[in-house]
């Protein structure tokens, strides 16, 4: 049977969030696990019928997706084999994440930077993703793919795609190398300076930043997208994973009198992008919550006592996270159980 005339579609969504991406990746990295224990152990690329991103979860998506390199003899470069395993992601995260968001002695001096340019140079970032990553493309991914990303240059929303050759459209989708499409999609606003790529044809360029500033819960794009792909769906499981709530409350007198710097300040935790983010992602959650067709399993956990900020890679931190992923696990054992088993 063609697998895009399935009637029951798998769909992972993985959220933006810096370095807490390591808390999605944990708990993927067990779901893989259960699946072994249910039935027959198989990579992620092959559980779910589309993986979305959006900034770190870009990182994850494409990450679970890219084709290890083909055995001698093929007349192909990359075979039917996954690069990377969940344990991969979880190391890349926690030993490598220090590399990405280098640790800063003079916060103060550094905050006051990130009010003119970008913290971090994305030297080190792009190096470590075509490191891993080499040439490889949408394209090339072992399942569908869609990654957010904003492109500036047109002020609009571009959604990355790899999506079946059988479909029927005018032309096929742009085609981008992974590592350009995680640098676009990650290019946090005062993070990260905005990225310049072009197609692997290099017929069109894009000036691009983080996906988060609209799509920091990407699953109802990935929803979406899904229905355009299988057409005859009935039914749709949708496992979508935070990075941790950032659980914060203002009180009048705190904010009565705020002006613009107060409202993007990073020692604050920039209020405005967290609020448009946060309210953003939830909306999203009470729409497939309520969707007919669709099991929308969310899975997020508050970080209280870790430091919410995306760039925080310090060893204690990396720590928290994890006791925050483990907790996380352990607290949805029997939904983990019951999708393992659903997709075993």
């Amino acid at each position: 049977m063609n697998r895009y005339l399935k009637r029951e579609i798998t769909i992972l969504s993985v959220d933006g969030g810096g370095i807490r991406g390591l808390i999605p990746a944990m708990v993927l990295q067990d779901l893989e696990k259960r699946i072994a224990r249910k039935g027959k152990a198989r990579p992620l690329c092959r559980v779910f019928d589309m993986i979305a991103g959006t900034s770190t979860g870009s990182i994850i998506a494409l990450g679970l997706s890219a084709p290890a390199a083909a055995e001698n003899g093929s007349r192909h470069p990359y075979g039917k084999e996954p690069l990377l395993s969940t344990g991969d992601i979880v190391d890349l995260y926690s030993e490598r994440g220090i590399e990405i968001f280098p640790r800063r002695i003079f916060n103060q001096l550094q905050t006051v930077k990130q009010a003119f340019t970008e913290k971090y140079n994305s030297g080190q970032f792009y190096s470590i993703l075509k490191q891993t990553l080499g040439d490889r493309t949408l394209q090339d991914a072992l399942t569908n793919v869609l990654i957010t990303t904003y492109d500036m240059t047109n002020d609009t929303p571009l959604i990355m795609k790899k999506r079946p050759s059988s479909m029927e459209r005018k032309k096929p989708d742009p085609n981008f190398y992974m590592r350009d499409a995680i640098m676009g999609s990650s290019a946090a606003p005062t993070f990260f300076e905005p990225v310049q790529i072009s197609t692997v044809d290099g017929e069109t360029e894009h000036l691009l930043v983080d996906g988060s500033v609209f799509a920091s819960n990407p699953a109802m794009c990935a929803f979406v997208e899904a229905q355009k792909i299988f057409p005859r769906a009935r039914h749709y499981t949708i496992l979508s994973l935070g990075t941790g709530e950032q659980v914060q409350s203002y009180s009048k007198q705190q904010i009565r009198s705020w002006g613009f710097i107060e409202w993007v300040l990073p020692l604050k935790g920039v209020p405005l992008a967290s609020i448009m983010n946060t309210g953003q992602g939830k909306c999203v959650n009470y729409q497939l919550q309520y969707l007919p067709g669709v099991s929308y399993h969310r899975l997020n956990i508050p970080i209280t006592g870790c430091n919410r900020s995306m760039d925080d890679a310090s060893p204690q931190n990396i720590e928290c996270l994890k006791e925050k992923a483990r907790a996380l696990i352990q607290n949805h054992d029997a939904q983990l159980d019951s999708l393992a088993r659903q997709f075993a």
